[in-house]
């Protein structure tokens, strides 16, 4: 990046290759301020109560050290003529561009491209399934209803999470593999009772939520402390899921949102939203972190919300 110079009656301000500096005028060329642009909060414009005009820059640390020394106090203020505005304000601009790339963290989006199956001796194997299994806290008795997962799955559809659940009626009764694609939300019944799938398309959805405890049955009051469950509306009725590791069942809400979404933007009169998978590669970059202990729980919840919030509602 180039550099460019702001010079003002009391300062000099420069930026460029990744540093802002602040230099005293004067032959010496004090030094103010001599940072990286990734140890600055934000810089901005603003007039003070007796008219002048500063740049305030914020350093992201407390005491930030300038020259060496620890500085008492943030924001810095660099006081302009009234005549330097307008150049003031494309350098502000451009710093506070450069922080925010500083800030972004870029992640691959996802190909959502459904992936040819792989033919074997027990059938057809997926890798979008596998990849979404493997996320899924392990269970014996759920191999068969994965296997049936990997033959159910379209070529028109990708899968997104899995988890293992409880179906409530009408969805269901028993437990069972509960997977979100991009076209439909399934439930696999697992037990020696007799087999079933149950679907529901994802343009019928309206929206997805973790719920805490059980759905209640007629004559009970509150629910069963300590489970998380899935609740479904299609607008006309509510399918309700018990989950039985709260990690996947966090992650099929949040994929049935994302899923419902999708689907929302990419039939819009407009064009679909550009950041739709860029977000959802943010969540599983989060799940990830979350797997490996470096995010919370606490942080895990505020930090998914939120990005489930960026995404678009198709409006």
């Amino acid at each position: 990046m180039d550099i460019v110079e702001l010079r003002t009656p009391t300062a000099i301000v420069r930026h460029g290759r990744g540093r802002l500096i602040v230099l005293r005028p004067g032959t010496d060329g004090e030094r103010v301020l001599d940072v990286p642009v990734t140890d600055l909060l934000k810089v901005r414009l603003n007039r003070r109560a007796d008219d002048a005009v500063v740049i305030e820059i914020y350093l992201r640390y407390p005491t930030p050290v300038l020259t060496g020394v620890p500085a008492d106090r943030t924001p810095l203020p660099v006081l302009i003529a009234e005549h330097d505005v307008p150049a003031a304000t494309e350098i502000v601009d451009r710093i506070n561009d450069q922080i925010l790339t500083s800030q972004r963290i870029d992640v691959a989006a996802p190909d959502l491209n459904p992936p040819a199956p792989a033919w074997g001796k027990a059938g057809p194997t997926r890798a979008d399934v596998d990849r979404a299994v493997r996320r899924m806290a392990p269970r014996r008795d759920a191999k068969s209803a994965i296997a049936a997962l990997h033959r159910y799955v379209t070529v028109d559809e990708y899968v997104l999470e899995t988890a293992i659940a409880v179906a409530h009626p009408p969805a269901g009764s028993g437990p069972g593999l509960l997977a979100a694609t991009t076209g439909r939300l399934l439930f696999i019944s697992i037990g020696t009772d007799s087999r079933y799938a149950h679907e529901l398309p994802i343009p019928a959805v309206l929206w997805a939520r973790t719920t805490e405890g059980a759905a209640s049955a007629p004559g009970e009051i509150g629910s069963i402390r300590g489970e998380t469950g899935i609740d479904v509306h299609d607008g006309n009725m509510t399918l309700h899921f018990t989950g039985a590791d709260r990690a996947d069942t966090e992650r099929v809400t949040c994929a049935v949102n994302f899923a419902v979404r999708r689907d929302s933007a990419d039939g819009a009169a407009g064009p679909a939203d550009p950041g739709v998978s860029q977000l959802y590669s943010e969540w599983e970059l989060l799940v990830e972190r979350h797997s490996l202990g470096m995010v919370d729980d606490t942080q895990f919840q505020r930090y998914g919300r939120g990005i489930l919030r960026s995404l678009p509602d198709g409006n």
